[in-house]
């Protein structure tokens, strides 16, 4: 058994919360460079506090400057360039590694997640969190070095002010922890907007998938599409807007608070008579350099603080959406064969499964089923619509886990740990599928045979009548550009190549002319049976019947009727003549 490997380790450690654990291991892998980054930061800061008292010394001085003082001002300017490019340089590629790293941690985890989750949770939050979230935090990387440095040069004037006057200084930080009371008020506001602004964006990537996969009935109606554009849609646009300007609104009020009550510190050094600076003209020009100077990193570390706290929450809402997924599972190692694969029966034994049904909105469940397959088999699902026949497949092929009962393979009960091999069994083409881009997982692009690959399976193409439309070339489809019944035969295509032991199609040829239903009823399916392959078909065409082994009849989730052999095509018969449709 192998564990599914993750891109970092977010496992929770003591007294540590889900978004320090976040970043903790964001930074773990590139620690190297962020130490580097960090004393390169603080080189910086101590670089530029020296230029300052050099200048202040140099400026202060009866004499003219020195050669020396000239020297250590321009070996402090060298220093504070190359420790500001090297810094920069090293963030912006955390930056732009801690993007990476961060979609790739999230594609996994929605990659490892149980479908159920996956589409219980959808695409929208995890939308947003690859996107805007992803980026804020990554814009940490960013802030960090003018954090670091802006702070480090703030703390580094405050050290000079005291060597010059402690009676400032203890007004410098009198003022400064002011400041900050204020603005952490502001910065609990801030934050709360913040994360009230992340919930409506959640909202809003919805909405925008709506926008796309609603087009045709927008474009068909145009009241429909007032209402959802400047209404839904505007409405969450609007709402975004609105948190996120009282979040920066609050932080700017925050800055302006403290950067007034410098200059309140400002005038008391300059005015204040009991602290004896105006009977020193030189200590109070000096008081008033170290001040102007260290304004404006005091002004940029303000500045950045709300970019810090964008991505404290957009971490803790990552976390959040993961959280979601629920935790990963452990996974066998997958089946690399179909010979690893083989098998004499499966068999589900007492196995339900509950879910919401929107249509009757209610609680529905399927079973408990009691079903055995064979290899060589084919078996056709039968009932109406909402039946429960997609997800009893679902279900089957482990895509759902049972609630109650086991499904066996040789008698082997399928654990949890055990199902994503189990799942390796199946080859589907469900009614909602998906078609990736090429022959993904079948044919390998370094693969010296992939020529020999895309040769039968453009043989497949053409004898879909696809090959005027679509050509494999080196495991890749020239265009996925068709109709859904085009697309549903090139899925078709792939899943004939996969050459595992289990098939399973759902409503496959419901978006097909005949001439498709015949080759795929007749020519295709008995073809994989003759391989020696088990094939289940969720199906609607009473036609073909005759051809399956078995007829499964499902109402309300339960089987409640079974046909075999020739008995099928005789079924099939008798209720066609006491509906009147045969002769």
């Amino acid at each position: 058994m192998t564990a599914i490997h993750e891109p970092f380790d977010t496992s929770p450690a003591s007294g540590q919360k889900p978004a320090t654990r976040l970043i903790l291991a964001l930074l773990k892998r590139s620690r190297g460079a962020f130490s580097v980054a960090l004393v390169a930061c603080v080189l910086n800061g101590i670089a530029s506090v020296m230029l300052v008292a050099t200048l202040n010394r140099a400026l202060s001085s009866t004499a003219s400057a020195d050669s020396a003082l000239a020297w250590r001002f321009a070996l402090c300017a060298v220093v504070a360039l190359i420790t500001r490019v090297v810094s920069g340089v090293l963030f912006a590629r955390l930056s732009q590694d801690t993007m990476a790293q961060l979609r790739e941690h999230v594609a996994r985890r929605v990659a490892a997640a149980e479908l159920r989750d996956v589409e219980r949770i959808g695409a929208a939050p995890v939308q947003s969190v690859l996107t805007d979230d992803a980026t804020n935090v990554s814009m940490l990387f960013f802030a960090l070095p003018n954090i670091v440095m802006h702070g480090s040069i703030v703390f580094g004037c405050l050290g000079y002010l005291a060597w010059l006057s402690w009676p400032v200084c203890v007004l410098a930080l009198a003022a400064i922890i002011t400041g900050s009371l204020g603005y952490h008020l502001g910065d609990r506001r801030a934050i709360a907007s913040l994360e009230a602004a992340g919930q409506s964006q959640d909202k809003l990537f919805g909405y925008l998938g709506a926008l796309f996969a609603g087009a045709k009935e927008l474009k068909l109606h145009r009241v429909r599409s007032q209402q959802f554009v400047d209404g839904q849609l505007g409405a969450a646009i609007g709402e975004v807007r609105d948190h996120r300007r009282r979040a920066f609104s609050a932080y700017a009020v925050g800055v302006g608070w403290i950067i007034f009550l410098f200059y309140g510190f400002l005038g008391a050094a300059a005015f204040w008579p009991s602290l004896g600076v105006r009977a020193d003209t030189g200590a109070t020009a000096g008081y008033v350099v170290v001040f102007l100077f260290m304004l404006v990193p005091l002004d940029g570390l303000l500045n950045n603080i709300p970019t810090l706290n964008a991505a404290r929450v957009s971490l803790g809402r990552i976390e959040k959406v993961m959280a979601e997924f629920g935790s990963l599972r452990v996974q066998a190692t997958p089946i690399s064969s179909t010979h690893d694969a083989s098998f004499e029966t499966l068999t589900m034994r007492g196995v339900t499964h509950s879910y919401f049904h929107e249509r009757d909105e209610r609680m529905f469940r399927i079973g408990p089923v009691d079903l055995s397959f064979a290899p060589g088999e084919l078996v056709f699902i039968v009932g109406g619509n909402g039946s429960g026949k997609t997800t009893l497949a679902k279900v089957l092929t482990g895509l759902y886990e049972p609630e109650t009962g086991v499904i066996e393979v040789d008698g082997k009960p399928v654990t949890a740990s055990e199902r994503a091999a189990y799942r390796e069994r199946f080859t589907a083409v469900f009614n909602d599928f998906h078609l990736f881009d090429g022959l993904l997982g079948i044919i390998d692009p370094n693969d010296a045979s992939r020529a020999a690959a895309d040769a039968r399976a453009n043989a497949l193409v053409a004898r879909l009548a696809l090959d005027h439309k679509v050509k494999v070339i080196d495991g890749a489809f020239s265009t996925r550009e068709l109709s859904t019944g085009q697309r549903k035969r090139l899925a078709l295509v792939v899943a004939y190549l996969e050459d595992r032991p289990l098939y399973l199609f759902d409503e496959w040829a419901a978006d097909q002319d005949p001439a498709f239903k015949a080759v795929f009823y007749e020519q295709l399916l008995p073809e994989l049976r003759a391989r020696g392959k088990t094939v289940i078909v969720v199906t609607h065409d009473d036609r073909y019947f005759s051809i399956a082994d078995r007829v499964l009849k499902l109402e309300n989730g339960m089987v409640v009727n079974e046909t075999r052999g020739g008995g099928v095509r005789a079924a099939t018969i008798a209720q066609a003549q006491a509906n009147g449709t045969m002769g």
